[in-house]
């Protein structure tokens, strides 16, 4: 058996016949189907915004009439496959703008339901690959709140953003882990190299660190501070992934020498030592308490 089919398209230009294939009928034995894409339709009202509302109230106008009168003639009427060419043809001369109906084609076999719609699927619809969400590694941050946070919550400032001005000659704002006051200042940031934050912004966070450091001791020195003992400490694991630049950054850290900067490096296995050290130690405050203290 024969069946024939004709492809809707939405016609956005009819000087340069831009075109969308829509949807598709077809008439197979007495059998009538046909389907509209619905990401094809919604593509359409990007393509051209002015006339959505025409073509959504066309479309709906093209499906009553296959509903309702084309499917009853088919079926009482369509013995013969050339009265089936004879409705296809009919409407492919159907035009009103931005409607089309293709001349029909031939199958050489059966269809059934299942069948068209897989014909549907492969030829009409757009068949977008859903992207892969991106799947973030949280262990670093679950890490930082338990050897952290946690102990050290009510003990010293933490999530605390270090205000310009604060600090003399600070020029920004910066957000740190922790910071606490104990005869010396007690800073810690944590950088998730894993999280594949974008790399300018890492190696922005990590100089801006750096300068507000050096006017951490500054501002240790005004307040009578043991500025040689502060302890500031910049948390960062290995990085993990395929990106050459994260690679390449960490390994700049990993090559510092001790003392040549105002921070030290540990990774989330120390972490804990530090944590161990601030919550112990006699008379630490927070920086806040600090500050507040000085005013």
């Amino acid at each position: 058996m024969k069946s024939y089919y004709s492809i809707i398209r939405f016609v956005n230009n009819p000087l340069s016949k831009e075109n969308l294939a829509i949807g598709m009928i077809l008439i197979s034995g007495n059998e009538v189907y046909y389907k509209f894409s619905k990401e094809k339709i919604a593509l359409s009202h990007k393509i051209n915004n002015s006339n959505s509302k025409l073509l959504d109230y066309t479309i709906k106008k093209i499906s009553d009439f296959i509903d309702f009168q084309l499917k009853e003639e088919v079926s009482l009427f369509s013995k013969d496959v050339s009265v089936n060419l004879e409705y296809l043809n009919r409407l492919s001369i159907y035009n009103n703008g931005f409607i089309q109906f293709d001349n029909p084609s031939v199958l050489h076999m059966s269809i059934n339901s299942s069948s068209f719609n897989d014909f549907f699927k492969k030829y009409i619809e757009l068949n977008l690959k859903p992207q892969k969400k991106q799947i973030v590694d949280k262990a670093f941050n679950r890490t930082i709140k338990k050897v952290f946070f946690d102990p050290l919550k009510d003990v010293i400032d933490l999530n605390y953003k270090v205000k310009k001005e604060q600090i003399p000659n600070l020029f920004f704002d910066y957000t740190l882990d922790g910071i606490g006051v104990n005869g010396s200042v007690y800073s810690v940031k944590s950088i998730d190299l894993n999280s594949e934050k974008p790399i300018d912004i890492i190696r922005r966070e990590i100089s801006d660190l750096e300068s507000l450091n050096y006017r951490l001791d500054l501002f240790s020195k005004e307040y009578s501070l043991d500025e040689d003992n502060a302890n500031h400490y910049l948390v960062i694991d290995p990085y993990k992934g395929s990106k050459s630049s994260y690679h390449k950054l960490y390994e700049i850290l990993m090559e510092q020498k001790e003392g040549d900067y105002p921070y030290s490096i540990i990774d989330t296995n120390y972490l804990p030592t530090v944590t161990s050290k601030i919550k112990n130690s006699e008379s630490i405050t927070k920086f806040s308490d600090f500050i507040e203290s000085m005013n």
